[in-house]
């Protein structure tokens, strides 16, 4: 098997993988399900992975790595609240691409040491990344801090906890298979951000939207 098919056959077992995860949870979903619906052989799903869990690890990866580099603060202001309405806009839509995650975090991370610990390097990561951009708004006066005790942090921290448990959410009181519903995570997150913005930072993101 060439490199080049070897990676075209991952990648349709990653993307059977993720829809079927999305539509019916993990725990319904067998690899001979996903070999299945990506049109393969289940040896030929083993011959690229060995179970179900390193699938998910897999689908992790390819999820975290889609929001890497995304929060490299910039000298110019406009440019920095340009770049924060696009990233709460692609986020709302990869979380929709990866709604299963949302849904089933806790219980995959207790599952899987492995992915625990791949979702602490990540979290650590970007969430430094996340303080960085952060504090470059409150410099360029785009963004106040928050009332002590209360810090920069906290309001990250805030903002984390809408993007990672709105779908709970949905799974509880509203529809979690409607798209528009899920994209509605971009208005929340702007009822706790839009109180920190100053009048030029709103004023800015007001033209970009």
């Amino acid at each position: 098997m060439s490199s080049k098919t070897s990676e075209r056959t991952r990648l349709k077992v990653l993307e059977a993988a993720r829809e079927l995860f999305n539509e019916r949870g993990t725990a319904a979903v067998s690899t001979n399900h996903i070999a299945a619906e990506a049109g393969i052989s289940p040896g030929n799903l083993y011959y690229h992975f060995r179970d179900k869990q390193q699938i998910i690890r897999a689908l992790f990866d390819r999820y975290s790595g889609e929001l890497d580099n995304r929060w490299a603060p910039d000298p110019d202001a406009e440019h920095n609240i340009a770049t924060l309405g696009r990233n709460l806009a692609e986020g709302a839509e990869l979380s929709w691409a990866y709604r299963f995650f949302q849904r089933e975090l806790m219980v995959l991370l207790r599952a899987d040491v492995e992915l625990r610990a791949a979702y602490d390097v990540v979290y650590e990561r970007r969430f430094s990344e996340m303080r960085g951009f952060a504090q470059e708004l409150v410099r360029q006066n785009m963004v106040r801090v928050p009332r002590p005790p209360r810090t920069i942090d906290d309001l990250i921290a805030a903002l984390w906890l809408i993007a990672d448990g709105w779908q709970s959410l949905l799974d509880l009181t509203g529809d979690p298979t409607d798209q528009h519903q899920v994209a509605r995570v971009t208005d929340l997150l702007m009822v706790v951000l839009e109180p920190y913005l100053t009048d030029e930072g709103r004023r800015l993101f007001e033209g970009t939207s």
